[in-house]
């Protein structure tokens, strides 16, 4: 009996230390080690799980659990996730203030370089547009570095925010690829150093050589997205920790879209003049461009001749005394006149919106006219009562003026019309003031008393419970006492 005891023991010691060492290999196994681990013992049991903290103690294996125990993981502490997800707002705030301080700088750079071609300052070939050009692919080169940083900082975030320790379950394919791609492909248009030409044929049917830096200097104003992006990290009221809180509880994303809207919302008629503005600038220019490179001529190679023919455009006039002579300039134009369909869709709601009565204004205005209303209708009535006595007196004197009795007769009809007519609008405007407002008023009012109503059977069903048990009690006593007078 000693020794098989004995050996038990030695089983079970030798059990635990093959268990140590068996997650000893497979940790070694974990960090690149060569070591092959035993395929037979599970990766997953009621200790080394994710979820051992929930497994009761059976108090088996006492020996091993120092060594079996695995440390939960980091997102757990909800102050580590806290810290964490402000350091990476403050690095994406970095980020976009890189992307975008680099964007406006190769914006300038193509600006600057454009103009001094056209100015015959330098030409294609000429070191300064050269240097200009490189200077534009290295910005280039570091918006698309600034780009890649934020989305990896957005990954990150999204893994902080939902205790996610692989960043590949924080990736949506094929979507978050196609975003990340459609941007670089934006950021990474501009006019390459050299004169990239291409052999067209121009409106009038003729073969030309012509250079792609206008189309690519016109695409690369497609960078100006990023202001919507730098706006969303710098403002105050939308990356506040309420306003995140609040977003994240009502599944709202707090983005470039919803900046837009609560703009549209607070200040709707200043950002429909600066869109206004921002288009008529960025497309005259980008109009000059086209014909200036393309289809060159002292009219629509002037910048006020193009702002013109962009304004017309943009107000679907189009009087006809300018137009592009170039399929660029004609793509520019088109891409104009839908631009300012939009925006005029947009001009007219907000217009309608703000010519619109408000609840106040609405029920003053109400009550002004329904107290007309109520004032014509007692002048009409009392029109009515005063041309029925006439035509009762006339009838009552015999009076045969046949003249005078239809008069009076017709002005009757008026009166007992307008004082329907009056009748009518009142109920009319009682009827159109009534609004979603109210309606839920009225639901408040009757839930209360549905409340108080209920509130009230219940009382008298518990008074009613009370009267009965007294009721009982007054019986049973009645009953006791003709028992003792029976007796007696």
């Amino acid at each position: 009996m000693f020794s098989s005891g004995s050996l038990g023991l030695g089983g079970q010691q030798a059990s635990s230390s093959g268990f140590v060492e068996l997650r000893t290999v497979s940790k070694h196994r974990m960090s690149g080690s060569t070591v092959l681990e035993d395929p037979g013992i599970p990766l997953v049991d009621r200790r080394n799980g994710k979820y051992s903290k929930y497994v009761e103690d059976d108090g088996q294996g006492s020996t091993t659990t120092g060594a079996s125990s695995v440390m939960s993981s980091k997102f757990d502490n909800i102050s580590y996730r806290l810290s964490r997800r402000k350091v990476l707002l403050r690095y994406r705030t970095i980020v976009v203030n890189f992307e975008f301080v680099f964007a406006l700088l190769g914006i300038a750079l193509m600006l600057v370089e454009t103009e001094l071609f056209f100015q015959g300052v330098i030409t294609k070939s000429s070191v300064a547009s050269l240097v200009l050009k490189s200077c534009i692919s290295l910005t280039t080169v570091f918006l698309l570095i600034g780009v890649i940083g934020y989305h990896v900082t957005g990954i990150q975030l999204c893994m902080t925010d939902n205790s996610l320790e692989d960043w590949r379950l924080a990736v949506t394919f094929p979507w978050t690829y196609l975003k990340i791609l459609l941007e670089l492909a934006v950021c990474i248009v501009h006019p390459f150093p050299g004169n990239i030409t291409v052999s067209v044929i121009d409106p009038d049917g003729k073969a030309r050589e012509v250079s792609l830096d206008a189309i690519l200097s016109i695409l690369m104003l497609m960078r100006v997205y990023l202001i919507s992006k730098f706006m969303v990290v710098h403002s105050k009221l939308l990356t506040s920790t309420a306003t995140q809180s609040l977003g994240a509880l009502n599944k709202v994303k707090i983005n470039s879209t919803f900046v837009f809207k609560a703009l549209m919302s607070s200040m709707p008629g200043t950002v429909l003049v600066i869109i206004m503005l921002a288009i008529l600038v960025v497309n005259s220019w980008a109009m000059r461009t086209c014909e200036a490179y393309y289809h060159p001529d002292a009219k629509n190679s002037d910048f006020f001749n193009d702002m013109w023919m962009i304004a017309i455009t943009f107000l679907t006039v189009g009087y006809g005394d300018a137009y592009p002579n170039s399929y660029c300039g004609r793509f520019v134009a088109v891409a104009t006149g839908l631009m300012g369909v939009g925006t005029t869709a947009l001009l007219v709601a907000v217009l309608a919106q703000k010519l619109e009565q408000s609840r106040a204004e609405k029920y003053v205005h109400n009550f002004v006219t329904r107290a007309q209303l109520d004032k014509e209708r007692k002048i009409a009535a009392a029109d009515t009562i005063k041309y029925v006595l006439q035509l009762w007196r006339m009838k009552k004197n015999n009076e045969n003026n046949g003249r005078k009795r239809i008069r009076l007769h017709g002005k009757l009809l008026q009166a007992i019309a307008a004082m329907k007519e009056a009748k009518n609008e009142k109920a009319s405007i009682g009827e159109t003031a009534i609004g979603f407002i109210e309606i839920a008023k009225s639901v408040n009012d009757i839930v209360d008393v549905s409340e108080s109503l209920q509130e009230s059977q219940s009382e008298l069903k518990v008074k009613m419970t009370e009267m009965d048990s007294t009721i009982k009690d007054l019986q049973t006593k009645m009953d006791a006492i003709y028992h003792a007078v029976v007796k007696r």
